[in-house]
């Protein structure tokens, strides 16, 4: 059976306008911002002067702590992280952040925390949200972070550039940062340093990671 050109050309035509609608749609979900991450973002920078001053204050502690031998027993906030993220990580020489990672932001939800980010290329953007679940690992000093899912705006995507991003960051931070054998990179582990030193060496085993909704509190036996 014939079909006429203008037949085909038709059935081009209309083909043709669903992949630029299915492309369109497409980009829209990729370069959707999640409402909580938009909501951080708007916060002025002025906002976070008081928690920004309580985290400094619970780093200070922690270093009194460590020089004097006595347990940790502290907590941090949401708003606190947030905070510092928002006004000390840019141009921070002692964390390094991959190129074109921009406006990162936490949000705690008790045993779920995820990770916001901005990814920005001279003609692309998008949101990348990593949804984990954070404990203490069976070995000593040892946190087991799990990836529940990552998204690209509001698109569930598994991009292997995030995994290696994460990996490079890690690497060029100094943390010892492994990935799970038998996971498929979704389970990473963090090995806390056992011996740290603060005018004098200590020895640190952390006995508690309690995530709660909005804060973090943390135990650790110092020796």
């Amino acid at each position: 059976m014939k079909m006429s050109w203008r037949k085909v050309f038709y059935i081009l035509l209309g083909f043709g306008a669903l992949v630029v609608v299915a492309a369109l749609y497409l980009m829209s979900l990729i370069q959707a911002v999640p409402v909580i991450y938009e909501k951080e973002l708007k916060h002025p920078l002025s906002t976070y002067d008081e928690p920004l001053q309580q985290f400094l204050e619970v780093v200070d502690d922690i270093k009194t702590n460590l020089h004097f031998g006595d347990d940790l027993d502290c907590e941090v906030t949401q708003e606190q992280l947030n905070g510092w993220l928002a006004t000390q990580l840019k141009g921070n020489s002692r964390v390094s952040v991959p190129s074109g990672i921009e406006s990162p932001r936490v949000i705690l939800e008790g045993k779920s925390q995820t990770i916001y980010f901005t990814i920005v290329r001279p003609r692309f953007h998008s949101v990348i949200s990593l949804k984990l679940e954070t404990r203490l690992a069976d070995q000593p000093n040892a946190i087991e972070l799990k990836i529940q899912s990552v998204h690209a705006g509001s698109l569930p995507i598994r991009l292997k550039r995030v995994f290696d991003e994460i990996e490079s960051a890690m690497t060029r931070s100094g943390v010892n940062f492994k990935w799970k054998a038998g996971t498929e990179r979704t389970v990473a582990i963090i090995h806390i340093p056992t011996k740290v030193r603060i005018k004098r060496e200590r020895e640190l085993l952390i006995t508690e990671l309690d995530f709660q909704t909005g804060s973090i509190h943390v135990t650790a036996e110092v020796d």
